[in-house]
């Protein structure tokens, strides 16, 4: 059996930067740096290839497939992707496969950071207090 991942949508979402994701979770306000085959990874894995077929690419290199697959379970763990309902068959190569042959840097980031939970769960556009502004912090936050 074949599994395959997708963006936890809509309470997740990922933006590349210039070949970093910066991924955040907007049910606990946690967001993701995720560079290096860390990026690569994500990449491929919201383009619909299989957590397996990743491994096993990884797997005949000096990375080995268990990062891979301990990537894919952080990233399930984390909320920001699940198993893909449907999800057809990706027709492109997995960008892993040229960078694992491009001899570059073999890091996996994955950093979490928890130090703007509070900022990214407060909803300024409902957090409305009409006599001191918005966005109000309510208070058993």
């Amino acid at each position: 059996m074949q599994t395959v991942l997708e963006i936890a949508e809509p309470h997740s979402v990922a933006q590349d930067f210039e070949g970093e994701i910066v991924a955040l979770n907007l049910a606990n306000g946690t967001y993701y740096s995720l560079r290096d085959l860390g990026a690569v990874i994500w990449r491929d894995l919201a383009a619909g290839h299989p957590v397996e077929r990743l491994a096993a690419i990884a797997g005949e290199s000096a990375v080995g497939a268990q990062p891979v697959l301990d990537f894919a379970a952080k990233a399930t763990t984390e909320g920001l992707m699940r198993p893909a309902s449907g999800a057809a068959s990706p027709s492109e190569v997995p960008q892993l496969m040229a960078a694992l042959a491009g001899g570059g840097a073999l890091d996996l980031t994955f950093e979490v950071f928890v130090d703007m939970q509070t900022l990214i769960l407060l909803d300024p556009v409902h957090e409305v207090d009409e006599t001191k502004g918005w966005p109000i912090q309510p208070k058993d936050a």
